[in-house]
């Protein structure tokens, strides 16, 4: 089983390139916790001769073919945007 103590939580904190306080890491700390000593209570369920499944949905899905078609209407889709300059749209830029 994870051993869930401060250490770990420092680490995804560290990860998540998060900034907790005390209050909060004892709080996710208690969180975690509870979460997995619920999932324990899946060790206990009797699975023996049941078949696995790998979705629960049991109908299979028609798809479509996969084609090219063209889109004939750029034009409408650029519309939609409220600033467009030489025949493009612009969007505002990412900045890292």
């Amino acid at each position: 089983m994870i051993r869930i103590d401060e250490g770990l939580i420092r680490h995804l904190e560290s990860l998540a390139r998060l900034q907790l306080s005390d209050e909060q890491r004892r709080s996710i700390e208690k969180d975690m916790r509870e979460i997995l000593s619920y999932m324990e209570l899946l060790n206990e369920v009797d699975v023996n001769g049941v078949e696995p499944m790998y979705t629960p949905i049991e109908s299979n899905s028609d798809l479509r073919p996969d084609e090219v078609r063209p889109f004939e209407d750029v034009e409408a889709i650029k519309m939609n945007f409220p600033k467009r300059r030489d025949g493009h749209i612009v969007v505002p830029g990412i900045h890292a």
